[in-house]
């Protein structure tokens, strides 16, 4: 009986005993505390103005776009902004990623000012290219033309669409190409020219006119040939389709030459018509366009509806041939009396 109470309180002793080694274990693995007067500073920060979402080079600068960010004020940049209000309104001058600070140097106060030069590149989707349409003649002041192309006043009203295009508008372009004939070895206006050596002197060469042998009315051989010079056929024909214009006149103005020192010749104004119109084309179409107006081909824009810009036209070229069949034009013919020169104007009634 002494026997088993001492068992009972010994391991009364034992228990306890693991009890406060199990306190003071976990005691000891406690951190301990800070010393004094080294309590951890919060970070300061201070309110930027950042990019809410990407924004786009030459874009416009929306409220959603941007917003007030907590940015820590040991990294702030130099020039941060911090009021919303001296961005929103304003055009991105770079492509700006989502979380950047907006500093003075990345906007401008209109898209004119987001690229050197204007705001020409920026109104060009990708993968087209802007060219220049003349909308006055381009053609040498002695040319032979008909009456319309000659006039100065009338010709810009023929090119614009009497003045209806206006920048959005979407265009087609007509054209018309003076087809002549060639010799296909000298790459010249037939008719040649037609030289044959003289027996008498074979050292001289004798031009003689380039034709065909006929003989005449009293039966006399000789050679027919072209009493002027060989008259072009006209083919005309739809060529670049859907092109959008981008502005009338110059991007840069053009300020009026000042007058010489002394009097004389006034300065010239500038002029209130646009001389020529910028049109936004496919690359390959912008060749086209080069193509037609080195070569000396009428051009003309046609207007299309605000309701169409997305249709392809597909028509037939236009030849005098086409006209006559499809209109059934008949040919007049051939009498010992007329009305009139061409126009109607009574011959030698014009010069």
């Amino acid at each position: 009986m002494q026997r088993g109470r001492t068992f009972i309180l010994l391991g009364l002793v034992l228990a306890v005993g693991a009890i406060l080694a199990a306190v003071l274990l976990s005691r000891g693995q406690q951190k301990a505390p800070p010393p004094p007067g080294e309590t951890p500073q919060a970070v300061r920060t201070t309110k930027v103005v950042v990019a809410f979402q990407p924004i786009p080079r030459g874009s416009q600068i929306i409220t959603a776009a941007v917003g007030l960010f907590d940015w820590p004020e040991a990294t702030k940049p130099q020039k941060a902004i911090n009021n919303t209000s001296l961005v929103i309104g304003k055009y991105a001058k770079i492509d700006i990623d989502q979380g950047l600070p907006i500093l003075p140097s990345m906007f401008a106060d209109s898209v004119a000012g987001t690229i050197p030069g204007g705001n020409a590149a920026l109104a060009i989707e990708p993968g087209k290219v802007g060219v220049a349409f003349p909308l006055r003649s381009t053609y040498p002041e002695n040319a032979t033309l008909p009456y319309d192309r000659r006039d100065k006043d009338v010709l810009p009203r023929l090119l614009s669409v009497a003045f209806a295009v206006q920048p959005g508008d979407r265009v087609d372009v007509l054209a018309c190409f003076w087809v002549y004939e060639f010799d296909k070895d000298f790459q010249t206006r037939l008719p040649n020219k037609f030289f044959y050596i003289n027996p008498e002197k074979p050292e001289s060469l004798v031009q003689m006119p380039a034709g065909r042998p006929a003989t005449g009315a009293v039966g006399l051989g000789g050679v027919e040939g072209p009493g002027e010079s060989q008259l072009p056929r006209m083919v005309c024909q739809w060529t670049v389709q859907n092109a959008r214009v981008l502005g009338l006149g110059d991007w840069v103005a053009v300020a009026p030459t000042p007058a010489p020192q002394g009097g004389g010749q006034q300065a010239t104004p500038v002029p209130s018509v646009a001389q020529v119109a910028t049109l936004e084309v496919d690359p390959q179409d912008a060749l086209v366009l080069k193509y037609a107006r080195e070569n000396g081909a009428q051009m003309d824009m046609a207007l299309r509806s605000a309701r169409d810009v997305e249709s392809r036209f597909s028509t037939e070229a236009v030849t005098l041939q086409y006209i006559f069949e499809r209109f059934k034009v008949a040919v007049p013919p051939k009498l010992d009396y007329g009305i009139g020169g061409a126009g109607g104007v009574p011959v030698g009634a014009a010069k």
